[in-house]
């Protein structure tokens, strides 16, 4: 069964030849197809086969870094707000920045269904000039998206076998 879809798949694929051609010339593109698209390919193959290596211990103390100067902001935000609450919680944390701290929302900030402005990061932005919180919480947010998306989520790609992160690199 695969042969058969393989075989109808390859077919498809070179019967899009002429046309592709065409479309090539027409563009000027067939020396950038054929001098640098082409070769690459078997670049890519290649760093993909062999993946990145990853220096787990290196990110495991960066993720302690990140996390202990995480806490150290959260710490300060509460302080100067006067309270503790989560500072992922948009109603909590406008109500800390509103109510509390008393900002002004910017200019066409709306509220959300619950009542409470807005806390995303274009009106933080906007508000960072009126509170030193409000930049702590910036840095919180872009210290947290680092250390989740990267610090932490990379060493557990490594392939147990490999020992190194295989991807998959696109061209375009």
């Amino acid at each position: 069964q695969a042969s058969v879809y393989a075989a109808a798949d390859a077919e498809s694929v070179l019967r899009l030849v002429p046309d592709l051609k065409k479309d090539l010339e027409a563009v000027s593109g067939t020396r950038l197809f054929n001098d640098m698209e082409m070769p690459l390919i078997r670049v890519l193959a290649e760093m993909e086969m062999n993946g990145i290596g990853l220096d787990a211990d290196f990110l495991g103390e960066m993720s302690g870094e990140l996390e202990a100067r995480m806490n150290e902001l959260e710490k300060t935000v509460y302080e100067k707000v006067g309270m503790s609450f989560n500072l992922n919680s948009t109603q909590q944390l406008s109500e800390a920045l509103f109510d509390r701290l008393k900002l002004s929302p910017p200019e066409g900030a709306r509220k959300t269904a619950s009542g409470h402005y807005s806390t995303a990061a274009s009106v933080l932005e906007a508000l960072r000039p009126q509170s030193d919180v409000v930049e702590m919480l910036l840095e919180h947010r872009e210290l947290a998206k680092l250390k989740s998306t990267y610090v932490d989520a990379l060493p557990a790609q490594v392939n147990p076998q490999t020992g190194r992160v295989h991807t998959s690199y696109q061209q375009t």
